[in-house]
């Protein structure tokens, strides 16, 4: 009797085991993002690595359209209290993220909650205090890019050119394009992104102050800027340059070997390899010596993941495992080797990442994100300081408008300055910003 009173309680204890057993349904964790195409599938096996390494959580992905779209999406699914648990949120979104406050559950705060470890330390310091507020970081730099220029280098070795002599200033850049030119390219030069590249990288790079971090006003209207808008219109006129589009429209353009160099994200260079025919170069932006010899540390581009208030702990339990595995060395150079984006950092825990890897993105941005005496100034254009997504919307409608010579770069800047102090004010005001 005392045996078939045992056996009764072993499987009682089993089927009770079975029954508190939620593994048999994991919690489900909606994350919406921006990625199509290549980067899209690369996005969908690093999700389903993770989703098989554990059986707690199912990350499920959702492509919500460009960056742009998705963020509208976002901000009428939160008034609605209807926001997945996580988004993907490209950079100039982060002030919208930010401001008002409780829209996020922070990136530190959630890890620390659930003992997960934040290696910040090992982070690129440009990518880490981007993304952080009061020394707190916000959100998880996931696809981090830097502005590059991308070269068809079969061409441009055909001009005496390479990546030991590619040009260095946008001077010898202007040389370069004349002997393009000479030997027959319809078009030399073409740009993606042109608000980003061509106005707040230029301006990263050269230690210029877009919005002033005290007054909050604009200064599209820099001497400097113009100086090199007025470069740009100019080559225009000499066919050295093609306007393609705002975004990445001008792709196709290098893409189809009209134009023979292209500035786009770095995080560009897998999806391109894959596309082009030729050899595909990479090479920093050039710097404009007349304005400083000394190269500041570039802008962030790409996106962040950020966890939204109001879920459950599962849920934020399951991001937090997310982020301790999206932050593991080798799945961090498993990602940027696979798409070109830039890995967190490669040093501390990263370091093995800069000792194996020959991706050649990795040294731009390695160089281009580097710590800095003269950061400080540079980082004023810090994206919280304003609605960026707006403002670099008002750059492009100026920029356009300069191409298709409605008016010149001097009287194109000078309004769009003034919009931009408008729409700083705006934001201020209905944000409570200080």
């Amino acid at each position: 009797m005392k045996h078939v009173a045992l056996l009764f309680l072993s499987v009682w204890l089993f089927s009770s085991s079975l029954s508190a057993n939620p593994s048999a349904k994991p919690t489900e964790i909606v994350f919406w993002h921006s990625l199509s195409g290549q980067l899209g599938n690369k996005l969908s096996d690093v999700v389903g690595s993770f989703n098989n390494s554990q059986t707690q959580y199912l990350i499920k992905p959702v492509y919500k359209g460009d960056y742009i779209s998705a963020l509208t999406s976002f901000a009428a699914a939160f008034q609605a209290k209807q926001s997945p648990a996580l988004v993907q949120v490209f950079e100039v979104g982060t002030a919208s993220m930010l401001a008002p406050s409780g829209v996020i559950k922070p990136a530190e705060e959630l890890l620390r909650e659930h003992n997960k470890s934040l290696p910040k330390e090992s982070f690129f310091p440009a990518v880490r205090d981007f993304y952080s507020e009061r020394g707190q970081l916000q959100a998880l730099p996931f696809n981090t890019s830097v502005p590059v220029i991308f070269y068809n280098a079969d061409l441009l070795r055909q001009v005496g050119y390479n990546e030991e002599n590619f040009p260095k200033t946008w001077d010898e850049f202007e040389l370069l394009a004349a002997k393009l030119q000479k030997a027959g390219s319809a078009c030399v030069y073409t740009t993606a992104f042109p608000a980003w590249i061509q106005i707040e990288s230029f301006a990263a790079l050269h230690g210029l102050t877009l919005i002033d971090s005290r007054t909050h006003q604009a200064n599209f209207n820099h001497s400097a800027i113009v100086s090199h808008l007025t470069r740009l219109k100019r080559w225009q006129n000499k066919h050295y340059l093609e306007y393609g589009g705002r975004t990445s429209d001008a792709t196709v353009l290098f893409t189809s070997e009209r134009c023979a160099l292209f500035s786009q994200s770095s995080g560009s260079y897998n999806g391109l390899s894959e596309l082009v025919k030729f050899h595909l170069g990479v090479a920093p932006l050039p710097l404009d010596h007349h304005i400083s010899a000394h190269r500041y540390p570039n802008v962030v581009g790409g996106a962040a993941l950020w966890a939204i208030r109001d879920h459950s702990n599962a849920e934020y339990a399951g991001i937090a495992e997310f982020y301790a595995y999206l932050m593991q060395p080798k799945v961090q150079q498993q990602w940027y080797e696979q798409t070109g984006y830039i890995p967190l950092g490669v040093s501390g825990i990263y370091q093995s990442i800069e000792t194996n890897s020959q991706h050649p993105t990795l040294l731009i941005a390695e160089h281009d994100l580097a710590s800095d005496p003269h950061f400080v100034t540079a980082r004023s254009i810090k994206i919280q300081r304003g609605p960026l997504n707006f403002l670099r919307t008002i750059n492009d409608e100026a920029i356009e408008a300069i191409f298709a010579g409605i008016k010149t770069p001097q009287q194109a800047m000078d309004e769009a300055m003034l919009r931009a102090d408008y729409a700083v004010m705006r934001f201020q005001r209905n944000t409570e910003w200080a």
